[in-house]
């Protein structure tokens, strides 16, 4: 008779609630680790609403409620201290998303820091054909697809004069520097 007496006293209810909740958060947490971007619509930044840290709070909370609840606490109390979990747990899943948020390589290169780069040709570039050429940019190796007006052998200096798309631009080549003694 032990489910009739929770079923009059509520806790069963409560408790099945508290489970619903916890399950819904759960999940959301899952999606929004796993699917990262899908719900940018219903996210509110990387602050303390983001949709991580609510996920993280809602989960926490139903399920130390749930807990508590089948452990014989009685219901408010469990959703006190389930709210109280759930609030270290979102805070402590802000504070994560934070510290690999930061972690987060910032070494991406915009076609506008490219342009009049110097780099060297990895792959002949043919006169109006695609060759490759290469560069190095915060420590890191950047290859590009490469196209030019004219032929460019394998291991020239060419300049980047202008970026075509992310992964491809046009080049001249080095000019031999000029003699003053001319």
């Amino acid at each position: 008779m032990n489910w009739l007496e929770g079923l009059l006293d509520g806790s069963l209810l409560a408790g099945g609630v508290f489970l619903i909740i916890g399950v819904v958060g759960g999940v959301l947490l899952l999606l929004s680790l796993v699917l990262d971007g899908i719900f940018d619509a219903f996210d509110f930044g990387d602050g303390p609403l983001s949709l991580t840290t609510i996920a993280a709070f809602t989960a926490i909370f139903g399920f130390t409620a749930f807990g508590l609840v089948g452990a014989g606490v009685p219901t408010p109390l469990a959703g006190l201290l389930g709210a109280v979990a759930g609030v270290l747990g979102g805070a402590a899943a802000w504070w994560l998303s934070r510290v690999i948020r930061s972690a987060e390589s910032t070494t991406a290169v915009s076609g506008d820091e490219l342009v009049g780069s110097e780099a060297g040709v990895v792959l002949a570039i043919p006169a109006g054909g695609l060759g490759e050429v290469a560069l190095v940019r915060h420590g890191e190796r950047v290859s590009l697809s490469a196209t030019s007006e004219t032929a460019i052998p394998r291991g020239a200096q060419v300049r980047i004069a202008q970026t075509i798309t992310a992964t491809s631009v046009r080049v001249e080549p080095v000019s031999a520097p000029v003699d003053p003694s001319l």
